[in-house]
C-alpha cells in the first residue's frame, strides 16, 4: 500500500496564533521554512532550520517535564496506584536530567527532531549553578503544590470514569481548518464539565483565551453545554488557581478571535512543495524586541548581531 502523501496544510492552535501575532518571520521559520527537511539530501538549510525549530528554553523544558510527570500521576491514579509529592518531584527531576544530558552532550544529534535540545546550550549561554538550583526548587514546589493545594482536591479525587481528557491532542474542523486543542485535564461530574490547565509560569492574559478555546473544543467534540463548562488555570508554581468565567458572550468573542486569526493565516498560507515563497508576507514584525527570545535568532537576518 502506498504511503499517504504528507501535505503542508494550514492548522490552528492558540500557541500558533500567538507565534503568528508575535512575529511573522518566526512563524514562517516554524511552519514553512523547514518543510520537507526529511527529504533533503544532503542535509542543508531546511535541516538547519528544523534544528532551530526544535530548540526549547530552560523554563519551557522544565514546564514540559512537570506536565509529563503530572500526566504519569494521573496514569497511576487510573491504575489504582498513587504518587506522593516527593515521587512526583523525583519523576519530573529525572525527566529534566535525562533531557539535560541529551542536550549538553550533543546526544540530540542522533534524532534531532525527537530529542531535547536547549537553546541555552545551542547558543552557548552561561548557566550558573544557582540558575539550575532555581529550576530544581521550582520543580519541587510545583510537585508539592499539585499534590497538596486544597484548590486541587477535586482534581485529585475525580474518578477515572469521568475523565474526558488527559494531555490528549485532538482537533475539530472550523472554517475548513484543523483546530488543535490539548486540554491538560478534563473531567465530567453529572452535566458539569471541568477543564484544567497546569501552568508552571506566571499568570498571563493569553491563558484565559487558551482555556476558552478548550471550552469551544468541549462544545464541539463532547457536546458540552456551555453553561455547564468550568475552566481553571492552575498556577502550580505559585500555588494559585484562577477560574475563567464561561458565558455565551465570552465563547462568542473567543470564536470571533479564532475566526479572525484563522483568516489572517489563510491569506498567507502556501504549500512549500508546489508554491514559491513570497517573503513580503513574512516580515520580521517582532524585531528587535522579540529577537532575544526567538529560537531562530541565530539564522534570521533581521535579528540584531
Amino acid at each position: 500500500m502506498a504511503l499517504k502523501e504528507i501535505r503542508c496544510e494550514l492548522s490552528w492552535s492558540a500557541s500558533r496564533a500567538k507565534e503568528f501575532l508575535r512575529c511573522k518571520r518566526e512563524y514562517w521559520y516554524s511552519r514553512y521554512a523547514s518543510w520537507g527537511w526529511w527529504k533533503e539530501e544532503p542535509r542543508g538549510q531546511k535541516f538547519e532550520i528544523m534544528v532551530h525549530k526544535t530548540l526549547s528554553s530552560l523554563p519551557a523544558y522544565a514546564g514540559d517535564c512537570m506536565h509529563r510527570a503530572v500526566e504519569h500521576w494521573f496514569q497511576l491514579r487510573r491504575a489504582g496506584s498513587s504518587m506522593s509529592a516527593q515521587e512526583l518531584y523525583e519523576e519530573a527531576r529525572e525527566l529534566f536530567r535525562e533531557g539535560w544530558r541529551q542536550s549538553s552532550s550533543g546526544g540530540w544529534k542522533a534524532r534531532p527532531n525527537k530529542s531535547t535540545h536547549l537553546e541555552e546550550h545551542h547558543y552557548g549561554r552561561e548557566l550558573p549553578p544557582e540558575r539550575l538550583e532555581a529550576v530544581r526548587a521550582h520543580l519541587e514546589r510545583c510537585a508539592k503544590n499539585f499534590c497538596e493545594m486544597p484548590q486541587l482536591e477535586a482534581v485529585r479525587a475525580a474518578h477515572p470514569d469521568g475523565w474526558r481528557s488527559l494531555e490528549s491532542l485532538d482537533t475539530y474542523p472550523f472554517l475548513g481548518t484543523k483546530i488543535y486543542a490539548v486540554p491538560d485535564f478534563g473531567y465530567q461530574e453529572g452535566e458539569a464539565v471541568h477543564i484544567w490547565d497546569w501552568k508552571t509560569g506566571k499568570p498571563r492574559q493569553e491563558d484565559r483565551f487558551q482555556l476558552l478555546t478548550y471550552a469551544l473544543y468541549a462544545c464541539e467534540k463532547w457536546g458540552a453545554d456551555p453553561e455547564q463548562i468550568h475552566l481553571y488555570a492552575a498556577y502550580i508554581g505559585t500555588g494559585e488557581v484562577q477560574p475563567v468565567p464561561v458565558s455565551i458572550e465570552a465563547l462568542s468573542q473567543a470564536q470571533d478571535l479564532v475566526s479572525e486569526s484563522v483568516r489572517e493565516m489563510m491569506e498567507v498560507h502556501y504549500d512549500p512543495d508546489v508554491d514559491p515563497v513570497q517573503m513580503e508576507n513574512w516580515q520580521a514584525t517582532g524585531a528587535p524586541d522579540a529577537c532575544q527570545y526567538c529560537r531562530f535568532r541565530g539564522i534570521c537576518d533581521a535579528a540584531p548581531r
